[in-house]
């Protein structure tokens, strides 16, 4: 596996949900990517003193072949890429 990029503010992309609140689709660069595996999934709840920053993380394998990270900033309701490997 190739680390292929880290983007620290992340690449925005629309994200669906399943019933259970996870997601299973997202929508990046025109292209439709269903997730086949949410590998693993944590939260951050760090900076309640300062800059509070509360986001769930997923590592996930997609269906057309991408594994990434994507976050899910609950203060804001976005979606982004963070990593994306090769």
């Amino acid at each position: 596996m190739i680390f292929m990029g880290y983007w620290k503010i992340g690449v925005k992309v629309q994200v669906i949900l399943g019933d259970d609140g996870s997601p299973i689709r997202l929508r990046w660069q025109g292209r439709e990517h269903p997730i086949e595996q949410i590998a693993k999934r944590w939260r951050v709840d760090d900076g309640w003193w300062l800059v509070r920053v509360l986001q769930d993380h997923f590592k996930v394998i997609t269906s057309t072949g991408l594994l990434l990270i994507l976050t899910h900033d609950l203060l804001s309701d976005r979606w982004t890429i963070t990593r994306l490997y090769d």
